[in-house]
């Protein structure tokens, strides 16, 4: 995991029907979380109270909004993008207390009901030289 920021617990907050992050003494609620980069599942079996598991990650990695913000330009564009990436659903068991995934290195898209792996970004197809195509004779050496 990167080093920088706060270890951050992200989980399902099944009173507000929202997800939940925690970091410091800090806590903030979003219908939508998106972790860019590496994330882990951390299971505490012998907790008294829910919740029992949670995904970790660092606080620089974390953007989070309501329903409300998801249409606002900067939040759709994260939005459509972490839609395009995702992969296998997240999912995590009450009675056995586990996780399928246990961690993972592109990111994670929880959204209103899921949460999702996201696959790593795609490189640019867009070749940076190809306006040099068929132009061989532009750059001379002397």
């Amino acid at each position: 995991m990167a080093t920088s920021g706060y270890k951050a617990n992200v989980h399902y907050y099944l009173q507000k029907d929202c997800w939940s992050i925690h970091y410091r003494s800090c806590c903030y609620q979003g219908q939508y979380v998106i972790i860019e980069g590496s994330w882990s599942t951390e299971i505490k079996p012998n907790r008294k109270s829910n919740p029992r598991g949670w995904v970790t990650a660092r606080s620089n990695q974390i953007t989070f909004f309501c329903a409300e913000e998801a249409h606002l330009p900067q939040y759709s564009i994260l939005l459509a993008a972490a839609e395009r990436r995702k992969g296998e659903q997240l999912r995590y068991n009450k009675v056995s207390m586990t996780f399928n995934l246990e961690r993972g290195y592109s990111g994670l898209l929880f959204a209103p009901g899921a949460a999702y792996d996201l696959h790593p970004h795609q490189s640019s197809d867009v070749d940076l030289f190809s306006f040099f195509e068929g132009k061989e004779d532009v750059i001379h050496a002397s």
